[in-house]
């Protein structure tokens, strides 16, 4: 069961999945009509948000989640360590909706079997289709959360 309240001790996701039903609307977007299958969508977001080096730190050590994060400045202004920005809400809603065609957190798996290999003067070789286990890669997602994440092109320096 999904529990977006970051105050509950089983908090276990930043959208609800309502939110997800209304960022769907707004954007043109299909989402299940069960709600639990809508919940298994936001769980596999929340997996692969969880990968992230995000900036800043829990609020609490204890917190099950990431967010909310305590030294988080974002365009200037530095963000309430109790609440969850709505950038981070709807990354999720869209990762879930990313979620229906793609694995978001696929395991490595050294790529699909060799179907073909010729050698004549260069080598060819063709692997079998729909095998590739690559990390997915979201263009969008590091410009939506650009302030709370670390990614791209920077890396973490924390003072000891």
């Amino acid at each position: 069961m999904l529990v977006a309240d970051p105050h509950s001790s089983v908090f276990n996701s930043y959208a609800s999945v309502a939110d997800l039903r209304a960022f769907a609307a707004g954007r043109g977007y299909t989402v299940p009509a069960d709600d639990g299958e809508c919940d298994q969508l936001l769980v596999q977001a929340m997996d692969y948000l969880e990968g992230q080096q995000w900036r800043g730190q829990r609020s609490n050590a204890t917190q099950p989640l990431s967010w909310p994060r305590a030294g988080v400045r974002f365009d200037g202004v530095d963000l309430p360590d109790d609440t969850i920005p709505q950038r981070l809400v709807d990354a999720q809603c869209r990762l879930a909706i990313e979620s229906q065609e793609i694995d978001l957190t696929p395991s490595v798996a050294g790529g699909g079997a060799v179907t073909m290999e010729r050698v004549e003067g260069a080598v060819t070789v063709q692997y079998e289709q729909g095998m590739n286990k690559a990390a997915p890669s979201f263009p969008w997602f590091y410009s939506s959360l650009r302030g709370l994440v670390v990614g791209g092109n920077q890396i973490r320096i924390e003072r000891g």
